[in-house]
C-alpha cells in the first residue's frame, strides 16, 4: 500500500416488567433487604421514622427508578463528513470545522486518478496496456485527529460505496512468447502519524484491509470487462494513539496491474502496430463518512 495512499453488536430492547437486573448498578435485592429490616425495627410513626424512612425512600428510587438519559442535539465526536457534505444527511445539526475531511491524495504523481476530500469521491486508475511499468494507481481521502487522552485506543471505520472494473485483453502477433497477468483491487482504512518538523507521513500498524477482486490470467486472449459494485461500513482497524500527537486518519483505494511478457526470445515483449491490448483497473466511488471512536483510555 502507498504511504500516500475490525463491527457493533446489533441493539436488543427487552420490555421486562420486573425490572433492570441489579448488575447495571443499582442497589441489589440484598441490599434491599437490609433497608426492609432496618426499617421495621423502628416505630413507623413520629419523629424517630422520619430517617429510615428516607432511607427506605431513597432506595427503593435507586433499585426501581432509572433516570433518564441526557438528551443532546450535540454533533457526534466519532462522526467525520466530506467537507462539502450537507450535514443534513447526517445528523440535525451542523459538524464542528475539525469533523470535516482535510487530506486527498493520489499515487503516483503525476496520475489520471483523483480525490476529493470535499465530495469523498475517490477514483483510482491503472493502465498498463502500452505495457509500461506503471503497476498501481491509488487515491485517498482522510480527516486530521489530535487526541486529548495520553494514551488511548480508537476504532476506525468508514462508510464505502464503490465500484470496481478490469479489463484483461492482450492479442498481439506471432513474435509474442508467453505472457502472465495480476490484477488486484484492495480498499485500506490506515493511520499514519504527522511529523510536526517535516510534515512527513508514518504509516500506523496495524492497517485494515478489504481485497475486492484479485485473480489472474496467462497466455493471449481476453474477456469482457469485469465489472463488481460494493458498498459496506464494516473495515475498520484499532489504532493506539498518543495525546497531542497529529494524525491523519484516512481510507485509500488501490488498484493493480501487473504483466510479465516476453517474445519468443525470452526478452521483454514490446508492443507492435497493431497489437490490440487492453489492460486496465479501476475503482470509483465514495466514503461518504469516517468514524474514529475511542474504545480504550490507557492514560487520561
Amino acid at each position: 500500500m502507498s504511504a500516500a495512499s475490525e463491527e457493533s453488536p446489533a441493539s436488543v430492547i427487552h420490555d421486562d416488567a420486573g425490572g433492570p437486573a441489579s448488575s447495571l448498578g443499582m442497589p441489589g435485592r440484598g441490599a434491599l433487604d437490609t433497608v426492609h429490616r432496618e426499617l421495621e425495627r423502628h416505630t413507623l410513626d413520629g419523629p424517630e421514622a422520619i430517617d429510615p424512612l428516607l432511607t427506605y425512600r431513597d432506595a427503593l428510587l435507586g433499585r426501581y427508578i432509572i433516570d433518564r438519559p441526557i438528551f443532546t442535539l450535540a454533533w457526534p465526536s466519532s462522526l467525520y463528513i466530506p467537507a462539502d457534505a450537507d450535514p443534513a444527511k447526517y445528523w440535525i445539526t451542523a459538524p464542528p470545522a475539525d469533523h470535516r475531511y482535510r487530506y486527498r491524495w493520489t499515487d503516483p504523481q503525476p496520475t489520471a486518478s483523483s480525490a476529493s476530500e470535499k465530495t469523498g469521491h475517490l477514483f483510482s486508475w491503472t493502465n498498463v496496456s502500452g505495457l509500461n511499468p506503471s503497476y498501481t494507481g491509488a487515491a485517498g481521502v482522510g480527516v486530521r485527529i489530535v487526541p486529548t487522552n495520553s494514551l488511548s485506543t480508537v476504532r476506525v471505520s468508514a462508510d464505502v460505496d464503490l465500484v470496481a472494473e478490469s479489463r484483461w485483453w492482450y492479442l498481439v502477433g506471432s513474435s509474442a512468447g508467453f505472457a502472465n497477468f495480476s490484477y488486484r483491487g484492495t480498499v485500506y482504512i490506515s493511520g499514519w502519524e504527522i511529523s510536526p518538523v517535516t510534515g512527513q507521513w508514518e504509516l500506523l500498524r496495524p492497517f485494515g484491509s478489504r481485497v475486492l477482486f484479485q485473480y489472474r490470467e496467462s497466455g493471449q486472449g481476453g474477456t469482457a470487462i469485469r465489472s463488481d459494485h460494493h458498498a459496506f461500513d464494516d473495515l475498520s482497524v484499532r489504532l493506539q494513539l498518543q495525546g497531542g500527537h497529529t494524525y491523519g486518519i484516512g481510507v485509500s483505494f488501490e488498484v493493480e496491474v501487473g504483466f510479465d511478457c516476453h517474445d519468443r526470445n525470452g526478452k521483454p515483449y514490446q508492443k507492435q502496430p497493431g497489437d490490440d491490448i487492453k489492460l486496465w483497473a479501476s475503482m470509483t466511488g465514495e466514503v461518504s463518512s469516517i468514524s474514529v471512536s475511542t474504545e480504550t483510555v490507557w492514560i487520561p
